[in-house]
């Protein structure tokens, strides 16, 4: 019967479960990465100080940005340009943000800033170096910025890492994994450490 005592306690349990399920998967899924926003590629170098250290804290507070989906492994890089300073360590962060490109920009230059940077002579020793490398695969040609990275195509120190966390996004109309097929080596080293 429907008003019995029994056909009451029945649809209680039965309103419990759903609220407990529905209370479960909402716990699950505010612990889970929202990957909601723009995907974003940055590049982060250091070769002054404790250079892991300051990727580590760098990698840190990108999280602060949104969501870190991925990130490399650290290589160690012969230096490029200016060849008379420390190898640098490098590393890529996949970034899911709801950012716009160049409020992304201002911020990764405040945690530059924040980490020491300096900005003296070109390609020259930097305690951190961000460099916003593709956005969403949106093209941008400003004063302040270009999307993707102008030179990310030509350098290993770029393409191994983002290798490793996105292989297939399109960098000047060819694929990360077949720019850096064929490029030649450029002293970029594994060092089996990780970032994160």
């Amino acid at each position: 019967m429907l008003g019995s005592p029994a056909a009451a306690n029945a649809g209680i349990r039965h309103r419990t479960i759903c609220i407990v399920t529905c209370e479960e998967n909402m716990m699950e899924m505010s612990a889970s990465a929202p990957l909601r926003g723009n995907r974003a590629y940055i590049s982060l170098g250091s070769n002054l100080g404790d250079s892991l250290q300051t990727l580590r804290r760098a990698a840190a507070a990108l999280g602060g940005l949104g969501t870190v989906v991925a990130a490399s492994p650290i290589y160690e890089t012969d230096p490029v340009g200016l060849r008379e300073q420390p190898a640098f360590l490098n590393a890529v962060v996949e970034l899911d943000t709801t950012l716009e490109p160049l409020p992304l920009l201002d911020a990764l230059l405040a945690i530059e800033a924040e980490g020491g940077r300096e900005r003296g002579i070109r390609f020259g020793p930097r305690t951190l170096d961000l460099d916003l490398i593709w956005y969403d695969g949106r093209q941008l040609d400003s004063d302040r910025l270009t999307l993707p990275h102008p030179r990310a195509h030509e350098r290993e120190f770029v393409l191994r890492p983002l290798a490793d966390v996105a292989p297939a996004i399109d960098l000047q109309g060819e694929t990360v994994a077949a720019l850096l097929e064929r490029l030649p080596p450029q002293g970029v080293r594994a060092t089996g450490t990780s970032l994160m």
